[in-house]
Parts: C-alpha cells; sequence; structure tokens
C-alpha cells in the first residue's frame, strides 16, 4: 500500500528542560527527559538511522515506561526493521495508555493494513478519522475506504472515499477508487467526473493498469473520444499485458462489449 509513507507521523517534540527546582533542591524529571529522548528519536528516524533511535527511545522509556509517543515511535522503528510481531505489542501499548492518540491509531491502521488485517484496520482508521482535530483525517477515511474494499463492503468504501474527497479533492487513490464505484453503481456521470478529476491530479504520472481500463469502460459508455479510447487500450496493451485488467479487457474485445 503506498501508505503507507504518506499516512508515518513522525512525532516532533521541542526538547524540554529535565530538571525541575523543588524547595531549593534540583530533582530529575523523568517525564521530561523521556521527551527529550523521543525527539532525539524523531530526528534519527528522519535521517534512516533506526538502530541509533531505537537505542534513545529504550533510554526514554527507562525514564518513562508509560510514554505512549515512545511506545508509537519504538513501534514505528521495529515495524521498518521488520519486526512485526514486537510492533504491533508496542503500537497497542500506545493506543492503551492514550486511547485518544489518532496519529497511533492511524499508523497502527496503516500497519494492520499492510499485514493483511483489514477488518482490524478499519476500526483503528476510524479512530483517527473521526478525530475531527486529527491532520490526516482525509487519508484516514482514505484507509477505511481501501480497507472497506478488501472485505467486499462497498457501501462503506462509497461512504468513506466521498469523506474521504470532501476533505482533500486531490487524493488520486479516492478519486480513482469512488470513480470505480460509481461506474458499477451505473452512476456514468459521477464517474466520468471523478476520472477526469483524478487524471488533473496524476497527469504527470503514468496511468495504472486499474485508471486505464476504467478510462476505456467510460469512454466506451460515452462514445465521443475515439481518440482517448484508443490511448487508453494502446497504453494497457503495451504497458500491463500481463495484468489483471488487461485480460478483462481481452475478454470483453471477445465478447463485443
Amino acid at each position: 500500500m503506498k501508505v503507507l509513507g504518506a499516512l508515518l507521523v513522525l512525532i516532533m517534540l521541542v526538547a524540554c528542560s529535565t530538571t525541575v527546582v523543588e524547595s531549593g533542591s534540583r530533582k530529575v524529571d523523568h517525564k521530561a527527559g523521556a521527551r527529550d529522548r523521543v525527539a532525539m528519536a524523531s530526528e534519527l528516524l528522519r535521517k534512516g538511522d533506526n538502530e541509533s533511535a531505537q537505542v534513545q527511545l529504550r533510554k526514554a522509556l527507562e525514564l518513562d515506561e508509560d510514554s505512549p509517543e515512545a511506545h508509537h515511535m519504538m513501534a514505528v522503528v521495529l515495524e521498518r526493521d521488520g519486526d512485526i510481531r514486537n510492533a504491533d505489542k508496542e503500537y497497542r501499548r500506545s493506543i492503551k495508555l492514550k486511547p485518544d492518540y489518532s496519529a497511533a491509531h492511524n499508523n497502527y491502521a496503516v500497519f494492520l493494513f499492510k499485514n493483511g488485517r483489514c477488518k482490524d484496520a478499519i476500526k483503528q482508521f476510524e479512530a483517527a478519522a473521526n478525530d475531527l482535530g486529527y491532520d490526516y483525517r482525509a487519508q484516514a477515511f482514505e484507509g477505511v475506504g481501501r480497507c472497506s474494499l478488501k472485505v467486499g463492503d462497498k457501501a462503506a468504501a462509497t461512504s468513506a472515499f466521498a469523506r474521504a474527497i470532501r476533505l482533500d479533492s486531490g487524493l488520486p487513490i479516492s478519486l480513482l477508487e469512488l470513480s470505480g464505484l460509481y461506474f458499477d453503481q451505473k452512476n456514468y456521470a459521477g464517474a466520468r467526473d471523478l476520472y477526469q478529476r483524478y487524471l488533473k491530479v496524476t497527469e504527470k504520472q503514468a496511468q495504472s493498469p486499474q485508471s486505464l481500463w476504467l478510462g476505456i469502460r467510460l469512454e466506451r459508455h460515452f462514445g465521443n473520444n475515439r481518440d482517448a479510447l484508443a490511448s487508453y487500450e494502446l497504453a494497457l496493451r503495451r504497458l500491463y499485458p500481463g495484468s489483471a485488467e488487461y485480460k478483462l479487457y481481452m475478454e470483453s474485445q471477445k465478447a463485443g462489449q
């Protein structure tokens, strides 16, 4: 899932003082120290230094074992290292400590989606999407839509993609998927409108077999742009001869559709 990169939210925390003055004496502030370690780990992770980031996070958890931010980032690091079992454990620990932690919900959902656990992922995406203060609600709704398609719930997928687009009209995956759903529902005008918006958003990118096959079906239905139809057919034939979409195209040709 392309997700995956666009959906990962790194935790950038401002370094805090690790000491407080109490009755004339100095006392170590373990929570502030943990936050400092998480901030350092975030920067290391941004640079791709997973090993050093993990060292800082372990030190953060030694200072504050109940830091949801440290557990969340540890989950991200472990996921990158391929430690699926412990990454899952850290994501769940982070969310248990802070149930309204939308970034953790969203990243855990992406993790679950990538590992084929779509039903579980939907719950996590919904938790993030329903947080009105979360900056990536549109992407979370898109995640709900993609997972819903995987489990065969087209009605839920249609609703989720529509909400994603209302929040961010430039999401190519949501535009394409909702266009295809509208086409299947015989809402051809709606499908064409979304498809044209999708083409504008992705004009500098190569089209996928999914988008080409949808373009072919739309042009066949409306029948007013033979050049576009020929272009989509040629691209699908040349670029993706081994795709499932090309197989469907050839079957439709034989059936005279």
